[in-house]
């Protein structure tokens, strides 16, 4: 367990000293800068750092949580790591003259962002009976990141019918990704309805003067203080 958290908190201090770097080298190319070369190459190492810190700091929150979507965070993490390390290398390195290179650093960003996209999803713990949707959701985030990925490897640019498919599982994406808040809190409040007609009557000691008894749900008082209270269940 102390492991655990040495190793966490290494990552999240890591994390933060990379941010405030790459923050303060941005703030001295806007303000004393004269958009050189270099110039531009540390903006550019400012966004990849902004970018690749959130997308892994995503993961680690739904691997925090302890969720079963090991799946999902862990690869994550890995990814903003690797993304973080590998942009910034590209930056600097000119990888970006290499059309191979490029490619696949593009499509490394895209599984980075959809496995953080779905990361977030996962930290809204659904029901059984409505879980369906957040794996919709994890199905269409990952069909288009790998399809979008092939486009970019194959290139069929001289027919319009990959980016009709890829149009499609976007808007396929982006409807499940925001109906799975939706019906998490759509189902949150069918379950209180649900204990609020459940259970009926409560039993509780007075807060002031000790007093124990069965009390109806809603506006109560205490009978031998008259201590006035209000019951819920959620």
């Amino acid at each position: 367990m102390t492991n655990h958290f040495s190793i966490k908190r290494a990552f999240l201090y890591t994390v933060i000293i990379t941010l405030v770097l790459a923050a303060l080298m941005g703030i001295y190319v806007l303000l004393a800068g004269r958009f050189g070369e270099t110039e531009g190459r540390i903006l550019l190492t400012t966004v990849t750092v902004s970018f690749f810190s959130m997308m892994s700091l995503a993961c680690a929150a739904a691997h925090e949580k302890g969720q079963d979507h090991w799946l999902l965070s862990v690869p994550g993490i890995a990814l903003g790591v690797a993304g973080l390390v590998l942009y910034v290398l590209a930056i600097w390195l000119d990888w970006w003259r290499y059309e191979m290179a490029s490619k696949w650093l593009g499509i490394l960003g895209i599984f980075s962002f959809s496995f953080a996209q779905a990361s977030v999803l996962s930290l809204l713990s659904l029901e059984r009976h409505v879980r369906w949707v957040f794996y919709a959701a994890v199905t269409c985030i990952m069909a288009l990141a790998v399809f979008v990925s092939g486009m970019i490897l194959s290139e069929p640019y001289h027919e319009d019918w990959p980016i009709r498919i890829a149009g499609v599982l976007g808007i396929l994406d982006g409807c499940l990704s925001l109906c799975v808040p939706i019906v998490y809190r759509l189902d949150r409040k069918e379950t209180a309805v649900r204990a609020a007609e459940t259970y009926r009557q409560i039993e509780l000691s007075c807060p002031r003067c000790g007093e124990r008894g069965t009390y109806p749900i809603g506006k109560i008082t205490c009978g031998k203080c008259s201590l006035a209270l209000r019951v819920e269940i959620g």
